[in-house]
């Protein structure tokens, strides 16, 4: 009976000093994303304004370290002109447009970043951070304009993308454990996002696809326990 206790108190005190290790709490913000590419065949062009939202979870393993991890949607997009246009691209209600110069995608990803926060001892009310890491998407829903269809469903992005992240921000103290969070925040592609092929040349007697990646800058103002 007495080791069952034990045991019991054990686990109590367990999970109390790793619940004190655990912060988090909800942010939303806006961003400001645009899709990029090194090949001669894709014209970028312009940024597309949006938003994110969603919960922050930080695990502090020292005082002035933690991983940081959490969930959250995030709505960005960006325009791509084709030097000798793209062969085809086929609608969700299977139209095909051929010959296509232009494509605007507005994507809606669900993003778990996951990176390591470092931050200063508070100063006033104040406590200052950085960070940086890995933020893997998965794309749930894509509209394009693309010819006279505009903002139709389509299937010219891969379902995963990878980026990378490097920001920071900082923490005002309330009272107790609640503090509001002001954090902003740049996002690299590292994955190719649209399986279009392209033509590569002016007769169109070549075709490839050429990698093109998604970048954004975000804000996130929320609150913390």
């Amino acid at each position: 009976m007495k080791k069952i206790i034990v045991c019991i108190i054990a686990v109590i005190l367990t999970g109390s000093i790793f619940a004190q290790k655990i912060s988090g709490g909800l942010f939303v913000g806006p961003t400001m994303s645009w899709l990029g590419t090194d090949s001669k065949t894709i014209d970028p062009e312009g940024m597309k304004f949006g938003y994110n939202f969603g919960v922050l979870l930080d695990l502090n393993l020292i005082d002035n370290f933690a991983i940081s991890t959490g969930i959250q949607f995030n709505k960005l997009g960006g325009n791509l002109n084709y030097v000798y246009s793209a062969n085809k691209i086929i609608t969700s209600e299977g139209d095909t447009v051929f010959n296509v110069t232009k494509t605007s995608y507005n994507l809606n990803y669900l993003a778990i970043p996951f990176g390591f926060k470092g931050k200063t001892n508070e100063i006033g009310y104040l406590t200052y951070f950085l960070k940086a890491g890995v933020t893997p998407l998965i794309n749930i829903k894509t509209l394009g304009t693309v010819g006279a269809f505009e903002n139709v469903l389509l299937d010219e992005i891969n379902l995963f993308n990878m980026g990378w992240h490097i920001g920071g921000g900082a923490e005002y103290s309330l009272s107790g454990n609640t503090r509001i969070l002001f954090e902003l925040m740049y996002t690299g592609g590292l994955f190719d996002v649209d399986k279009t092929m392209v033509y590569s040349n002016s007769e169109h007697t070549a075709e490839t696809n050429p990698k093109v990646s998604l970048s954004d800058i975000h804000l996130k103002i929320g609150i913390l326990f």
